[in-house]
């Protein structure tokens, strides 16, 4: 009997990096020189100014953004931390700026964080200066900050512009690709957040890559309000804006309706925002299909219903783009123009350039084979030098290969294509099997009437857990749990069905616009019987 000839390996779910785009050299201020010196009369930022708008040129910002530099390098070191605490405004982006030109280190402070979580903040990165401005409800935080910090080093965040003109001009620090640009706080979401250093290396070549995935040149003009505090605000769109020459526009937070003003008044054509925010825009009274001129939107920071997709690229007349990311690595993943939207749906794209990507068994560190579910290990320039200050937490986190250890689930298919099955800790273990919360959302999200849902574990005596559903219905459906469960069980197994269920107005969200899920399960409360 002749040898039977061995069985093929499956092949292994692991993508070496694409090198055949260059990277950008040098610092954020390298950059922003080139190109004011490239495009000196284009827009580079513009605002709402009363009825109409406000604009500033990159000649004029390079030397609004040198005066600070000034400013602050009269008060700070290169290296030292600024810390910021505000929404979005003008003298925000001109702060990250002049940090990038003098050499010191952007510090964004949630505005919406507690002064217990500003002090930790405060005592991790210990800022040279604190900046403060408003939140997002229009309340001031200057008082706070006074208490917070150091006398004589506390300012107010909209004075930056009249503060920096007194500055006297000097000779600029040099400042290297791999020197720290920015701390930026996790969304924290369990735990006290840590602090990802990014480099200017980093963080310029995540906002490059970004702007590459969806063709953007230096006639855009990018409409996004993600908080500063956050790298979808500071890094992907600031960043993802100047490194092309073209135009930002400021908001100092997001309001539907202004949202569409702008849009129509300068002729936006990148937009984007988490799904909740494009759903409003959507459902806003003065939205009207096919308006615009629209070359993309952008979505992320949480699972895409199909539908939501396919309405999207209908009434935006523009292609939807996805995107994978996190503070400790501002760009994994990104889909292409042309994907459709089961792929947007069901996937998060695939590597960006530069990238080195790989699923493992998160119990054995063993690369496992395409299809197969596992942690996220991605390898690359733009990942975080570490945590900062946090020796043990970034050991835990970057192991020694420099693959930094996502603790997102995920599986590559042979495509190249990432499923993102939620986060580690978020398994579902019902009587010793193993559920993933985002097989379930996705099943449910298919639903016509559902618009929103979160998936998580419920205490169960019987089961250890059983699988929950926080679901955000349509305007004007009836939802009801029977047939929602009579929906998924024509998609999952038995023991995945959703047993318990809360309907919702809202989610519970990061600044980031992901969910909170420790939030979403205290809604479920204690062991059900």
């Amino acid at each position: 009997m002749s040898a039977q000839p061995p069985t093929p390996l499956a092949a292994p779910a692991h993508r070496a990096p694409d090198l055949s785009l260059p990277l950008l050299e040098g610092s954020v201020g390298d950059r922003l020189r080139e190109i004011a010196v490239r495009y000196p009369e284009r827009t580079a930022l513009a605002w709402a100014a009363g009825e109409g708008v406000a604009t500033m040129s990159y000649a004029d910002l390079l030397g609004a953004a040198e005066q600070v530099a000034f400013w602050l390098l009269d008060r700070a070191s290169p290296g030292d931390r600024i810390a910021i605490w505000s929404r979005n405004s003008l003298e925000w982006m001109l702060l990250e700026y002049g940090c990038g030109l003098a050499g010191m280190v952007v510090t964004g402070w949630n505005p919406a964080w507690s002064d217990y979580e500003c002090e930790h903040a405060r005592d991790l990165t210990e800022p040279a200066l604190l900046l403060a401005g408003h939140d997002t409800r229009g309340v001031e935080l200057l008082s706070r900050a006074e208490a917070l910090g150091e006398p004589g080093k506390v300012f107010p965040l909209e004075r930056l512009r009249t503060l920096a003109a007194g500055a006297v001009a000097r000779e600029l620090p040099p400042v290297g690709a791999a020197d720290l640009f920015l701390i930026q706080f996790t969304s924290g979401t369990t735990g006290r957040a840590k602090g990802a250093a990014l480099s200017h290396r980093a963080a310029l070549n995540a906002a490059w890559l970004r702007a590459q995935a969806c063709g953007a040149d230096e006639t855009e003009v990018w409409l996004n309000p993600s908080p500063m505090n956050h790298v979808g605000g500071a890094v992907t769109m600031l960043l993802g804006a100047m490194v092309t020459g073209a135009c930002y526009v400021v908001m100092n937070r997001f309001e539907p309706g202004e949202y569409l003003r702008l849009m129509t008044l300068l002729g936006a054509t990148r937009v984007g925002g988490v799904p909740t925010v494009l759903l409003s825009l959507l459902d806003h009274p003065v939205w009207t299909p096919g308006t615009g001129r629209l070359r993309s939107i952008g979505i992320g920071g949480t699972q895409v219903p199909r539908p939501l997709i396919e309405r999207l690229t209908r009434e935006f007349a523009a292609p939807v783009l996805n995107a994978y990311a996190q503070s400790e690595c501002p760009i994994i993943t990104s889909s292409v123009p042309g994907d459709d939207a089961a792929t947007l749906a069901e996937t998060v794209g695939q590597p960006a350039p530069h990238v080195e990507l790989k699923v493992t068994d998160p119990s054995t560190g063993r690369t496992l084979a395409l299809g197969e579910v596992g942690e996220v290990l991605v390898r690359g320039p733009m990942v975080m030098d570490g945590y900062y200050r946090m020796a043990e937490a970034t050991a835990a986190t970057i192991d020694g290969e420099g693959f930094l250890h996502t603790g997102d689930l995920g599986s590559l298919d042979a495509r190249g294509y990432l499923r993102i099955h939620g986060r580690a800790r978020e398994v579902i273990i019902r009587g010793g099997e193993n559920i993933y919360p985002a097989e379930v959302e996705d099943a449910l999200l298919r639903h016509p009437d559902v618009a929103a849902v979160a998936v998580v574990g419920a205490p169960d005596e019987r089961f250890g857990q059983q699988v929950a559903a926080a679901v955000i219905p349509r305007a004007g459906s009836t939802l009801t749990a029977e047939a929602l469960e009579a929906h998924a069980a024509t998609r999952l197994a038995h023991f995945k069905v959703p047993r318990a269920w809360r309907f919702v107005s809202a989610l519970p969200l990061t600044a980031s616009g992901k969910v909170r899920k420790v939030e979403v399960e205290a809604m479920f409360g204690k062991a059900s019987g």
